[in-house]
């Protein structure tokens, strides 16, 4: 007798213990059960919603360019033939003060050899400096002529000790700084003349952000302090205060031919930013108070609706329909949807979504 009123206490529990789960079902219908386990292997992290201080922000495009201070013009120091050491000299290629990149031959131009033409001037403009020095001794010579032959030797000297630098004849092209070369502006077998362009070196130690700004926005300029920027082709948002940036300047017009106000900013460059790289940019203005929002990677997309997933157990998610507001390019604004004190999933977001879509997790065995 008491054996079986054991058996139908423990049926009726187990009844009673279906109908709790069925009610709490109910309950929370559309929720994605995940267990602990299967959350830590598909990255799964959640955060807690506390309104916070949030920057405000203007979207704008933009590029890094090399700093001015830290790039130099290579130029040839006479007219010649250019022929560049070891046949080539690529873009990128690292270089050191001093280095001979090329030499610059006149050899076997009409005008004869511009070496030779030096050390010929040189040897004469030395003899007569000599000869003029005994002569101003004695008063033959006017100190003012001995003055001109001083210059002529002084030029010449100089003239030749350039142009006799050169490994393998002509004059040599060298590098004034340790550096980068950061393009090429004569090729191989070129002729170029006294000044011309060679190549641009750069230190690279340095670089800027330039941002285009619509001009609707140029009267609230004044208030930008900062940025985020995203190169193209990355997926990872960078911060200027990360990289020792600060703001150099902002137009008060807008750039001929554009629509758009110039924003620049210099920062450091640890080998990974490429001048000439495009960029999205976030810049960043005056703090907003008491803003709930939430990392990029929280959200999802379905044409064109933003929804997260919010944690309603420790193993169960719901999708949630929100609406966005500004982003710095980490976090977007939640204007509506969530209340401080839920918990979204940030990380995994859409490992959820596939799980809800594919039942790639199975929904049974949820306790709790």
């Amino acid at each position: 007798m008491g054996i079986a009123a054991l058996l139908c206490g423990c049926h009726a529990g187990h009844e009673h213990e279906r109908d709790d789960k069925h009610e709490h079902h109910k309950e929370h219908a559309g929720e994605i059960i995940v267990s602990e386990a299967q959350a830590k292997e598909m990255g799964i992290a959640v955060e807690e919603i506390r309104p916070a201080e949030m920057r405000s922000c203007i979207k704008a495009s933009g590029q890094l360019v090399a700093a001015s201070t830290d790039e130099q013009t290579i130029v040839a120091k006479t007219a010649g033939i250019l022929s560049f050491t070891g046949g080539s000299l690529t873009e990128g290629a690292a270089v050191r003060a001093g280095q001979v990149i090329a030499t610059v031959s006149a050899k076997d131009l009409q005008d004869g050899d511009p070496t030779e033409k030096a050390r010929a001037e040189y040897e004469a403009a030395k003899a007569e400096y000599e000869r003029a020095q005994k002569l101003v001794a004695e008063r033959i010579i006017s100190q003012k002529e001995f003055e001109a032959r001083r210059l002529r030797y002084e030029t010449a000297r100089a003239a030749a000790g350039v142009l006799q630098n050169a490994p393998t004849g002509g004059t040599a092209v060298t590098v004034p700084v340790s550096g980068f070369i950061k393009s090429r502006l004569a090729a191989q077998g070129d002729y170029v003349s006294v000044g011309q362009p060679v190549a641009v070196v750069t230190q690279s130690r340095r670089v800027q952000l330039r941002a285009d700004v619509p001009a609707h926005f140029a009267a609230r300029l004044h208030e930008i302090t900062g940025a985020n920027f995203r190169l193209a082709g990355s997926g990872e948002t960078l911060r200027l205060e990360d990289f020792c940036g600060r703001l150099l300047s902002y137009g008060r017009s807008v750039t001929d031919g554009t629509p758009y106000v110039p924003v620049t900013f210099e920062l450091d460059n640890r080998g990974s930013l490429t001048p000439g790289a495009f960029a999205e940019i976030w810049l960043l203005a005056a703090p907003r108070q008491n803003v709930i929002s939430l990392p990029a990677t929280a959200l999802t997309d379905e044409q064109g609706q933003k929804f997260v997933y919010v944690q309603t157990e420790h193993d169960a998610y719901v999708k949630r329909a929100v609406t966005t507001g500004e982003t710095d390019g980490t976090r977007i604004e939640i204007c509506s949807g969530l209340k401080p004190g839920e918990r979204v999933a940030v990380k995994g977001a859409i490992q959820i979504k596939l799980a809800a879509a594919g039942s790639a997790i199975p929904e049974h065995g949820h306790s709790h």
